[in-house]
């Protein structure tokens, strides 16, 4: 744990919240298709109890699995890298190239502070979808 915040760096939350809600959207989406098209009964579980426990669950899971991989794990199995090809530069400038703070972009981090933005995202958006599954089991 110590070294996740000895990585992290203020300028690491604009990719996180990015990212987290990206990721919650596209729970969200699962969610609510799961509960849609395998909870057929509709009264045996709500969406909240069921679909979005199920995918908080993959997105900590998937949180777990980049911990260890900051940890060092190297899965033969699993090629954690993906690699983009970069964009030209257009040649115009927009406004955001004369503010004083230089925005820094996911693909701009080093390898271990993506690693960080994709365990902070992936623990916010599964906070999201976990909380609302407990509190609809504990409350109803």
């Amino acid at each position: 744990m110590k070294k996740i915040w000895k990585v992290y760096k203020p300028y690491m939350l604009r990719p996180i919240i990015y990212q987290a809600v990206t990721r919650f959207s596209v729970g969200l989406a699962a969610a609510l298709l799961l509960d849609r098209f395998v909870n057929v009964n509709q009264s045996q579980y709500s969406a909240a109890e069921f679909s979005f426990l199920a995918v908080g669950i993959i997105l900590l899971a998937a949180a777990w699995i980049n911990y260890l991989k900051l940890d060092g794990l190297e899965s033969p199995f699993v090629d954690f890298k993906f690699r983009k090809k970069k964009k030209k530069k257009h040649f115009k400038q927009d406004i955001v190239d004369f503010v004083d703070e230089k925005i820094i972009s996911f693909d701009e981090l080093q390898e271990d502070e993506q690693t960080v933005c994709k365990i902070g995202s992936s623990l916010l958006a599964g906070a999201c979808l976990i909380i609302p599954a407990l509190l609809d089991s504990y409350i109803f």
